[in-house]
């Protein structure tokens, strides 16, 4: 039994993200000429005469670099930890890096785990005594004061110096020993999730969703840029480009796919929103079933595709499917938004 992948997906004009069984890679240009790296380190230039067949490919780097394939299987947050224990600091450990440790151990401590207050207070105290911790601290606090609504104009404002400074923040010696054990989830659109370690790719995928949640869209996307391209990026960018109405890019966006993770599942589902907003009901349908035939998908994300299925049904007039796949849910989640409302709808 073979399997299929997805090969290419377009992410900008002129700008694609190629994936195989092996490597993930970007290639840039236009017909006639493009340049194509992959994670494997290979980098090739491709020139030649569009329509004609005639083409001709200058490998600069052939890549020597042994790479591991990421799975998306990681978009599920709701299967590992969010904490793991930092190592312990050295022997000759400084007072700064002990009590920086001791404050994590502290903070993330399963029987009495701080809310966002105690922690930023207790990150407040601990940066006025060490300067040196600053971006370890304000780091920490960044990630807890975006989940309270009473820190959200803070959480903004270090959103903002962080992702300025990011390259210096994660280049910090604490942040680089400690914060491997940190896995903060990303909700990255409803059904999907990052878990990946507090890193750089985190701090821009938490900065995207907030500027996307003050309707900051083009500073959002600007943010997802540079960050490095992969499946997750994709899907923040499909999921902006519905919220500002612009349909076709999503599809474009999504283009090409072929359903062999979560994560493009997911962009499966953003392709059936895309098409049903654009009332192509029959596309938007048969893609939400194509995204419901991967197996083992978290809840979360069979959810959000039933969901999606089940208004686009209503749209078609075939109420009795739409509230079969809404009902669906609910066997599971009663309480997932819009659901009971749509039920109510459906069967006045």
């Amino acid at each position: 039994m073979s399997i299929r992948f997805r090969k290419s997906m377009k992410l900008l004009p002129g700008v694609r993200l190629n994936f195989s069984k092996e490597t993930v890679g970007l290639s840039f240009g236009v017909p006639g000429a493009r340049y194509t790296m992959n994670s494997k380190g290979r980098r090739t230039v491709s020139t030649g005469i569009p329509g004609t067949g005639l083409y001709n490919v200058d490998t600069l780097n052939s890549g020597t670099r042994s790479s591991r394939g990421r799975s998306s299987a990681a978009a599920n947050s709701q299967e590992s930890d969010t904490w793991q224990a930092p190592p312990a600091p050295g022997l000759f450990a400084r007072k700064p890096e002990r009590e920086l440790n001791e404050f994590l151990l502290d903070i993330y401590n399963s029987d009495h785990a701080d809310d966002a207050s105690s922690v930023i207070e207790k990150a407040n105290a601990l940066k006025a005594k060490y300067e040196d911790l600053k971006y370890p601290l304000d780091l920490i606090s960044f990630l807890h004061g975006t989940t309270d609504e009473k820190w959200q104009d803070e959480a903004t404002q270090w959103g903002a110096s962080l992702w300025e400074n990011r390259e210096i923040a994660f280049s910090n010696k604490y942040v680089r020993k400690y914060f491997k054990g940190i896995k903060p989830g990303v909700t990255i659109s409803t059904g999907i999730t990052t878990n990946l370690h507090f890193n750089v790719q985190t701090l821009g995928f938490i900065w995207s969703e907030i500027l996307q949640s003050q309707k900051k869209y083009e500073e959002a996307i600007a943010v997802l840029m540079l960050i490095p391209p992969d499946q997750m990026v994709a899907i923040s960018l499909a999921d902006i480009e519905i919220s500002i109405g612009d349909f076709d890019g999503a599809i474009e966006t999504t283009e090409d796919i072929e359903v062999f993770d979560d994560a493009t599942a997911m962009m499966m589902v953003l392709r059936g929103v895309a098409f049903r907003e654009k009332t192509m009901h029959e596309a938007a349908v048969e893609c939400f079933k194509r995204a419901l035939k991967q197996k083992m998908m978290p809840e979360a994300l069979v959810h959000r595709a039933l969901f999606e299925r089940g208004v686009t049904y209503a749209l078609m007039g075939k109420k009795a499917m739409g509230i079969k796949d809404l009902e669906k849910i609910l066997v599971d989640n009663p309480d997932y938004p819009e659901v009971e409302k749509k039920l109510a709808e459906l069967k006045k």
